[in-house]
C-alpha cells in the first residue's frame, strides 16, 4: 500500500502536477503522511481553494506511465 492508494481507497481528494501527489490538509492526512514517511510542504489551492500537501513523487499513475515506456509517444 502507498500513500496514493491509501488516499484514494479512502475516498480523499487527489490531484497532481507530474509525480508530485496534491492532498488537502486534514488530520488524516498529516497521519498519513507521517505513516507512509513523507514530509510534505503546503500550498493554498488556487483552483479548489485550501490548504493543500505536495507530496514530491508520490504520484503513482504517472510512474506506471514513466516504467511502460509510453511517456512522449
Amino acid at each position: 500500500m502507498s500513500l496514493y492508494v491509501e488516499c484514494v481507497a479512502r475516498g480523499i481528494p487527489v490531484m497532481s502536477h507530474c509525480s508530485d501527489l496534491y492532498i488537502p490538509v486534514t488530520m488524516e492526512t498529516r497521519r498519513l503522511c507521517e505513516q507512509f514517511g513523507h514530509e510534505p510542504t503546503t500550498f493554498v489551492n488556487q483552483v479548489v481553494g485550501g490548504l493543500w500537501f505536495d507530496v514530491p513523487f508520490a504520484f503513482e499513475p504517472w510512474w506506471v506511465v514513466r516504467a511502460s515506456g509510453q511517456v512522449g509517444r
